[in-house]
């Protein structure tokens, strides 16, 4: 379909209909097609693949994880609405006959004011003049960042081979621990950090160990694994520019700190592993690094701190999806990068690893007295979830002064 016949067909999806013809032509410029036959699984349940599903022609069937089925067929309804949206997608979406649909990219809608979400009219406010043009810088740094990812532009540094490589050597299941620690030291400040973890008083036995081979075994393979990847993750946060470069430090420090507060969170919490709360802490905010690395492009959103802080905001969840997606993070992951302050974010039971990020921003937040920036406390229901149900602002800096030992021999073991 050419480009100026999907965007008029876009232009009758209910999000997509008052979007001036410059972005609804960039919208068109990424839709992807979509043809199953009977049967076929178009969307995975559980699955959070950054993209938007729009139904063209045809059925289709959302299959719920206790066996529950929903029938959908073609209708100017549905036509003009996507089909099962929530992330993760707790409905499977399976064809029941030949079916036809398109796909868009969630930071493309993202880009276009869209958010997967439709707008109430009566929401809708005026704009100033000056509103109006970093909104629509906003939106072109977006739709720039989404065609450089897709060409595999470096928007930001890449994460270092070393940790590629024993990620994907553990994740294969092939290599002992000799092997690993054999590529670790192929690395000395690598195995450094290594050593420094396995002594520490986070995972230290009776006695010391000397060796690369010795830290694989103490620490295990999914811990190894998981604390290489967080060690070469400071890579990421460099900038050539002495300006950007120090808020890349900044950054950095504030993900350490954080990532430290989820390992110490997730020791009490059977069901999640420290060092998976570890990483999700430590790459939350990577969606900042890409725009920070961007900003000089476009002078309007970076002039004064301001409007750059609300602009990464509103920018770095979805963008942060979409690179952790490229570099084939799971789902769990993804999910903490693009939902890191949905703070009235509501689920029920048991709290996973994007309730221990909100809770770890928010005792951050606690301890430097900027409450003012958070909705009502009872809102945010994540602190129920992993503190429980008498939490309160005193009981969670409580619980943090507790452990703070534990949090300062974290970011200890991160800085190297």
């Amino acid at each position: 379909m050419a480009s100026n016949q999907t965007a008029e067909a876009l232009r009758k999806i209910s999000m997509l209909t008052d979007l001036p013809p410059w972005q609804l032509e960039v919208v068109a410029e990424a839709v992807e097609p979509i043809e199953a036959d009977k049967g076929i699984v178009i969307v995975e349940r559980g699955s959070d693949d950054g993209y938007t599903y729009f139904l063209r022609e045809g059925q289709v069937t959302l299959e719920a994880a206790d066996g529950g089925n929903k029938a959908i067929e073609l209708t100017p309804e549905t036509a003009r609405n996507p089909v099962a949206n929530l992330r993760p997608r707790i409905f499977g979406v399976r064809a029941m006959g030949p079916v036809r649909g398109i796909r868009v990219p969630d930071i493309v809608l993202s880009a276009a004011g869209c958010n997967g979400q439709l707008r109430d009219p009566d929401d809708i406010q005026v704009e100033s003049q000056e509103e109006e043009e970093r909104r629509d810088a906003e939106s072109r740094l977006s739709f720039q960042l989404y065609r450089d990812l897709n060409k595999d532009s470096k928007i930001l540094p890449s994460l270092p081979d070393l940790a590629l490589r024993i990620r994907r050597a553990i994740d294969d299941d092939v290599s002992d621990a000799k092997a690993v620690a054999k590529l670790v030291e192929s690395d000395p400040a690598m195995a450094a950090k290594l050593l420094k973890a396995a002594n520490s008083a986070l995972y230290g036995g009776l006695a010391s160990v000397e060796t690369c081979p010795a830290a694989v075994v103490r620490l295990g393979m999914d811990t190894t694994k998981q604390l290489v990847l967080s060690f070469a993750l400071k890579e990421v946060f460099k900038s050539k520019d002495p300006v950007i470069q120090e808020r890349m430090r900044v950054l950095w420090k504030h993900s350490a700190q954080i990532a430290a507060i989820c390992f110490v969170l997730a020791r009490d919490i059977k069901a999640l592993k420290p060092e998976e709360a570890l990483l999700i802490g430590l790459v939350h905010d990577v969606g900042t690094i890409a725009i920070l690395n961007y900003i000089h492009k476009y002078p309007e959103l970076g002039k004064d701190e301001v409007a750059l802080e609300n602009t990464i905001t509103r920018m770095r969840g979805e963008l942060g999806a979409m690179i952790l997606r490229k570099w084939k993070f799971t789902t769990t992951v993804i999910a903490g990068a693009r939902d890191a302050e949905s703070w009235t974010r509501n689920r029920i039971g048991e709290p996973d690893y994007t309730d221990l990020l909100i809770v770890a921003q928010v005792h951050e937040l606690l301890r430097k007295k900027q409450l003012p920036t958070l909705p009502p406390m009872e809102q945010i229901t994540a602190i129920q979830r992993v503190l429980g149900d008498q939490a309160t602002p005193e009981k969670s800096l409580e619980i943090l002064h507790q452990a703070k030992e534990q949090v300062d021999e974290m970011r200890s073991v991160l800085r190297g």
